[in-house]
C-alpha cells in the first residue's frame, strides 16, 4: 500500500482525477485488485514456498537459493502479468478485447516499471518486502542467533538480493518486447 500511495501522489493530477471521477476510480481499483494484488500475492506466495523448500535443500549453500529466488520471482512476475492481461482482455474487454494486443503490451509496460513509469512499478517494488523477509529467513542460522557483524551481513545480503527482481524484470521485459 505505501508504494501505491507514493505512485498516486507522485503522478501529477492523478489523486484529483481519482477523487473527482468515479469511472476513473472504479477502473483504477479494478486494476489494482485484479492485477496488482493478484501479481504480488502469487509471486510472494511462490517465493515463500520456495524459501520453505530452500530451508530443507540448500542449508549449506544459501547462495544457490539467492540466485534462483530472484530469477524465479522475475519470471513469475512477468508470467502472472501475461495471464492477467489476457484474462482482462477476455473478461473486461481491456486492450480492445484482443489477447494479441494484451500480449504485445506486457514487455513495454513492464520495462517502464523500473522507473515507476506506470502502476506496474508499484507491484514490482511491492515484492521487495516479502522477498526480504523470505531471504532473511533462509540466510539466518538455524539457531536464529547471530553475532552483530554476521546479522548485519545477513541483512545486507537479504536487502541486496531482495532488489534483484527489479533489474531482472526490466531486462526480461526488454527481451520480451524485442521478441514480440
Amino acid at each position: 500500500m505505501p508504494f501505491l500511495l507514493v505512485y498516486i501522489l507522485a503522478t501529477p493530477g492523478f489523486a484529483t482525477l481519482l477523487l473527482t471521477n468515479g469511472t476513473a476510480l472504479s477502473r483504477f481499483l479494478r486494476q489494482v485488485f485484479t492485477n496488482g494484488f493478484v501479481v504480488v500475492f502469487l509471486v510472494n506466495y511462490l517465493g515463500f514456498v520456495s524459501a520453505s523448500v530452500a530451508l530443507k535443500q540448500y542449508q549449506h549453500r544459501p547462495i544457490v537459493y539467492l540466485v534462483l529466488d530472484g530469477l524465479l520471482r522475475s519470471v513469475a512476475f512477468i508470467g502472472v502479468h501475461i495471464a492477467v492481461y489476457v484474462m482482462s482482455a477476455d473478461l473486461f474487454g481491456s486492450f480492445n478485447g484482443s489477447r494479441a494486443t494484451a500480449l504485445s503490451v506486457v514487455g513495454p509496460t513492464l520495462e517502464r516499471s523500473f522507473m515507476f513509469g506506470n502502476i506496474s512499478g508499484v507491484y514490482l517494488y511491492a515484492l521487495a518486502p516479502g522477498t526480504f523477509i523470505a531471504l532473511l529467513v533462509v540466510l539466518t542460522e538455524p539457531s536464529g542467533e547471530a553475532s552483530k557483524p554476521t546479522m548485519f551481513r545477513t541483512m545486507s545480503m537479504a536487502l541486496l538480493f531482495s532488489l534483484t527482481p527489479i533489474p531482472l524484470v526490466t531486462f526480461l521485459s526488454y527481451a520480451l518486447d524485442l521478441a514480440t
